[in-house]
């Protein structure tokens, strides 16, 4: 599974720079295309997701002991 969901960050990444850049979609209006909403939304889930059934819970540099 933790090779599945880097494959799809890692895509979703990709998707979310092309869209920036605008090669995907024209921007829209003042603010950024809505691919790159989306992206960005999918990434951050992404991460929640392997925050809370990585190894050791969630332990890194930046997480509490105990």
């Amino acid at each position: 599974m933790s090779r599945a969901l880097d494959a799809v960050g890692l895509a979703l990444v990709g998707v979310m720079a092309a869209a920036f850049m605008g090669l995907l979609a024209p921007h829209v209006g003042a603010g950024l295309s809505p691919v790159f909403w989306a992206c960005a939304a999918g990434a951050l889930a992404i991460i929640m997701i392997r925050k809370r059934r990585g190894p050791g819970g969630g332990a890194g540099p930046g997480s509490a002991p105990g």
